[in-house]
């Protein structure tokens, strides 16, 4: 049997194919919404696939079900399955196509993958193109060193995550294509850490109506702007009320982490409201954003926050209230103790030479619990070139150490041929 160093050498000999095959997918822009190019990014990648000797098919969201997605959307969902089965127990690895709009601040194109010293900078550099290079890279390791896997493998690459509602793994898992455990390409560090838990989210638009008028006669019109800070009181009053309660799941120790424990969040996220000065604002619109822990429930989360909502409107002249409850992703738990995830923890240990492992969970939310939901499986592992010194996801100038790149491609090699 080869010694896995003889495997992370080759690795390491794959440097320019991992940052070429990152910097191709950087340059294929999948921002969602709307998501106009997973057509384009599934084709740069079907012929490695092909050549690493697995076979692939497209499967596309049907558009009723698209429809269920309430943002701008463009073109087709196709997402990739390539599977490779030498008759081993099934593993599905998983991988989001889709990246979050550019924001300000970028001192580079942030579709064009700049390299400086040992950082290559693009928008999914982190989240989570890096990952799916790193896939590749590995997948390349295993064919050109004739290495057998330990499993039949079933690459998922998926659409819409940074959405939710309907993400392309919850159409997979529906349809029988989620086979065996799950390793998640993102959920995951390059320090010794295990997740345990992501919370569920849940965001909820609130439109107030009022009516406009001339702001010299405001007595004339409801002022939708202003009435609309009664309900704003109440909920602020719900989430003091919220954001004391602690899950049984530990917390990773974020810097002003309210507690040891995971905690739910409730956020006033988005306000919009009036045209002009002198006109009173005939609506407001207010967006929230509820991060919900495991032990809650859905139903309970909507019925407080509604509760919070009429009583905020028995205190104001709106005319009218509409609510709108969008569940973007049901909470997940993962089984820490489970043999994958002492398979994990070897495959990063033969990199890295950690001894024991943090864990803990985080209050961003995931599709995986869509797979949860669907499959009723708490099974799985994580991997990601991400550092807790270098949270640039959704962030401006987002980046990626090369070296965290090709240490992550190892832990695939050492997981999947070792």
């Amino acid at each position: 049997m080869m010694d896995y160093q003889k495997a992370f050498g080759s690795v390491e000999a794959n440097r320019e194919y991992i940052i070429e095959t990152l910097r191709k997918l950087v340059g294929i822009d999948t921002t969602v919404p709307p998501g106009r190019n997973y057509d384009k990014f599934v084709a740069a990648l079907e012929p490695d696939f092909k050549r690493f000797g697995f076979t692939t098919e497209r499967v596309i969201i049907p558009e009723d079900k698209v429809r269920e997605i309430p943002y701008p959307l463009e073109g087709p969902r196709v997402n990739l399955v390539a599977s490779r089965d030498v008759g081993k127990e099934p593993v599905s690895i998983y991988a989001h196509m889709d990246v979050v709009p550019i924001e300000e601040g970028w001192k580079c194109d942030p579709f064009a993958g700049i390299v400086e010293g040992d950082t290559f900078y693009g928008r999914g550099a982190m989240d989570m193109k890096g990952s799916i290079a790193c896939l590749m890279g590995a997948l390349k390791v295993i064919h050109d060193l004739s290495l057998e896997p330990k499993f039949d493998i079933h690459c998922l690459l998926c659409t819409d995550e940074e959405i939710g509602v309907y993400p392309g793994v919850y159409h997979l898992a529906l349809n029988g294509y989620v086979q065996g455990h799950m390793l998640n390409l993102e959920l995951g560090a390059q320090e010794p850490i295990l997740m345990q838990a992501c919370e569920g989210g849940i965001d909820v638009m609130i439109a107030g109506v009022g009516k406009s008028c001339h702001s010299g006669m405001n007595f004339m019109g409801v002022n939708a702007l202003e009435e609309m800070v009664p309900i704003m009181n109440e909920l602020l009053a719900l989430k003091k009320q919220v954001e004391a309660r602690e899950s049984k799941v530990p917390s990773f120790p974020l810097p002003n982490a309210p507690s040891t424990q995971l905690t739910p969040m409730l956020n006033l996220s988005v306000i919009r409201g009036g045209a002009k000065p002198n006109i009173t604002p005939g609506e407001c619109n207010l967006t929230l954003n509820r991060r919900y822990i495991p032990e809650e429930k859905y139903e309970d989360v909507v019925k407080e926050i509604q509760d919070a909502i009429d009583r905020g409107r028995a205190n104001s002249k709106l005319i009218d209230v509409k609510v709108k409850f969008i569940h973007n992703y049901p909470p997940v738990v993962f089984d820490v103790k489970s043999p994958f995830m002492e398979k994990m923890k070897e495959a990063r240990r033969a990199v890295h030479d950690y001894g024991d492992f943090m864990v803990g969970g985080l209050g961003g939310s995931t599709d995986m619990g869509c797979v949860a939901m669907a499959l009723k499986t708490d099974k799985f592992v994580g991997m990601s070139p991400a550092r807790a010194s270098n949270l640039s996801a959704h962030a401006a100038n987002e980046r990626v150490g090369v070296t965290d790149l090709l240490n992550m491609t190892k832990e695939l090699v050492h997981y999947l041929a070792f």
